[in-house]
């Protein structure tokens, strides 16, 4: 394995942040850490890459994050802690953050992506890019980016097979566990509310749904599946159907946490107990979940750290320290309570 900068600050005792202003020859750092960090670069050898170097003269020290989110409350709120760790991450780094918010809604246009991420990249004005985006996104989003050899990383989705940096949290598994879990309690009709077709994070979650199902030899009833679009209205509305089956499920498995709070209210208005009547399981395990009654199991996905482990990627990227595309899959997990 190569040597990297966090290999040098580890050995010097130092930031990363001052590794990186020695390499770039910047006059506030005290002759002494200087001469430690030296002393780290030659001892372990490390040469940042060519690319890092010709770069290094015109850095703004600046990470950029562009958001092709939708300001809603169960999505804008949903990033908060995305957020919060690439900003922690940053601020380890010596960096800046900039936060450019792009309100987008099903689906958005790809051409206006591509034309606003390719004008970042030849600007310049921040040394690299976090890219959020509540719907998919395509290589011809990013494909400028990559033939300018701008550093990016695509946080939640994976375009590793674009040769593309991602970090991303594995939905699949977590919608598959939740699913899991009500099987393991019993219930073999197990009803799902979706969130929007085509969303990426939806898909996921229903396609980790059918797997437990198929993997505990249970049959998929296509009506059972109920689409919703991540808000309250739309859960309250799937919760009344599935109530009003000739032979209602026993269970349900909701895309979020925030639709759960809408069908649980439903729940609860037709006199039934939750989870005698029926049980139910979110995703997300947002604040409120540990303080509905009863209290929501769900999936918690490590968004803090989702946000931290992108920016640690890009500034990697940037210094040219890594050579190879990363993958990182972080897992979810499914906290217990007693809605099931």
């Amino acid at each position: 394995m190569s040597t990297t900068i966090r290999d040098v600050a580890r050995l010097a005792g130092v930031s990363v942040s001052t590794v990186s202003l020695v390499l770039n020859d910047k006059p506030n750092v005290a002759p002494e850490t200087r001469s430690r960090v030296l002393d780290a670069i030659r001892k372990l050898n490390y040469h940042p890459s060519s690319i890092a170097q010709r770069f290094a003269t015109s850095r703004t020290n600046t990470i950029g994050l562009y958001a092709f989110i939708s300001g809603d409350k169960p999505y804008g709120g949903f990033y908060m802690p995305v957020i919060q760790g690439m900003i922690e991450a940053s601020r380890e780094y010596g960096y800046s953050f900039q936060i450019d918010i792009k309100g987008e809604d099903r689906g958005g246009s790809s051409s206006s992506r591509a034309e606003v991420l390719a004008e970042v990249a030849r600007q310049r004005k921040v040394d690299g890019l976090l890219i959020l985006s509540h719907w998919p996104l395509r290589w011809e989003d990013v494909g400028e980016l990559v033939q300018r050899k701008f550093p990016f990383v695509i946080v939640g989705q994976d375009m590793s097979i674009f040769d593309v940096n991602s970090v991303l949290v594995d939905q699949v598994k977590g919608a598959f566990e939740a699913t899991s879990h009500l099987i393991r309690r019993g219930h073999t009709r197990i009803a799902h509310i979706t969130g929007p077709a085509g969303q990426h994070e939806a898909e996921a979650r229903l396609e980790g749904y059918r797997r437990a199902l198929e993997g505990a030899g249970l049959p998929v009833d296509e009506g059972l599946i109920f689409r919703g679009d991540f808000h309250k209205a739309s859960a309250r509305e799937c919760m009344r159907r599935i109530l009003d089956l000739p032979d209602p499920p026993t269970a349900v498995f909701v895309a979020n946490d925030n639709m759960c709070l809408g069908a649980m209210q439903v729940i609860r208005d037709r006199g039934l107990s939750i989870p005698g009547d029926i049980a139910i399981v979110g995703f997300d395990d947002i604040e409120a979940a540990a303080y509905t009654s009863p209290a929501l199991t769900t999936v918690r996905q490590p968004l803090f750290d989702l946000g931290e482990q992108a920016a640690d990627v890009l500034y990697k990227a940037i210094l040219g320290d890594s050579n190879s595309v990363a993958r990182i899959v972080l897992e979810p997990e499914l906290v217990v309570r007693e809605s099931s």
